[in-house]
């Protein structure tokens, strides 16, 4: 029996492509040898971004006023069953030793972290969950310092005030406007905080997604993210309002980004 492809690949899915592994390598080079001024420089030219680099305490802490009524009360629902999730999850968590046969030991051992980079991606949507599930966990776990890097764009005026109220809410430090790359980079070489990150984690684009596996093993990630395809499929007699307990009650048309 003949076997017909109506589409093939054209090259396995977990291999990434040649030209993006040498653009991101010859990028975390420059940013490791040009340090702040080649992260500034790359944010002009891929996001447009001529501003200041790191977020002001100020501007986080009073972003959420830019916000409409319904993202605030949203973002907080999100970020209390996050917490109150991470909170059980670090509290089952314990080390242990077991001797499987005589000499052969076995075990769990649970390593300090003291810096982690949260990356938060902001293309055509602010990826506020993105900045929750990161630096929520993180400030649960009791990590020292949390940096988050997120692309900062004129038009939004720097990093989308979602993004840094969800950030804010969650516990983040420092917020430095940086997306792609240099982003990665930033939280990796400890460019404008001084703190390199033990761990870097968060979504990205093919760039981000490379610049992370790259980066692996002088810094822990989270895993080298792919695309993600969701599909719902409802009729007409489904409620686009979630009903559970602790959610606001007013049906509203689902969002999908801000």
């Amino acid at each position: 029996m003949t076997r017909t492809h109506l589409k093939q690949a054209p090259r396995p899915s977990d291999e990434t492509d040649p030209d993006v592994g040498r653009r991101v390598a010859e990028l975390l080079a420059g940013l490791e040898a040009g340090g702040e001024d080649e992260a500034i420089r790359l944010a002009g030219e891929f996001d447009g971004w001529t501003g200041p680099i790191e977020v002001s305490e100020a501007d986080l802490a009073t972003a959420g006023r830019h916000l409409p009524t319904t993202v605030v009360d949203d973002l907080a629902f999100a970020h209390r069953h996050i917490y109150d999730f991470a909170v059980v999850q670090r509290d089952s968590l314990a080390e242990f030793s077991v001797e499987l046969s005589p000499g052969l030991v076995a075990g769990q051992r649970l390593v300090p972290v003291a810096v982690a980079g949260c990356y938060v991606p902001a293309g055509r949507y602010a990826h506020v969950a993105s900045a929750l599930m990161g630096v929520t966990t993180a400030s649960v776990a009791g990590v020292d310092d949390v940096v988050v890097a997120s692309p900062a764009r004129p038009d939004r005026g720097g990093v989308h005030p979602a993004i840094l109220h969800a950030a804010h809410l969650a516990g983040a430090d420092r917020v430095l406007g940086l997306g792609g790359v240099q982003g990665i980079g930033a939280l990796a070489f400890g460019l404008f905080t001084g703190l390199p990150a033990d761990v870097v984690v968060g979504p990205g684009n093919s760039l981000v997604a490379e610049a992370k596996r790259q980066l692996f093993g002088r810094v822990g990630i989270d895993v080298v993210a792919g695309p993600t395809e969701s599909m719902v499929v409802a009729d007409g007699t489904a409620s686009a309002a979630p009903t559970w307990s602790g959610r606001p009650s007013t049906a509203r048309t689902p969002r999908c980004g801000w």
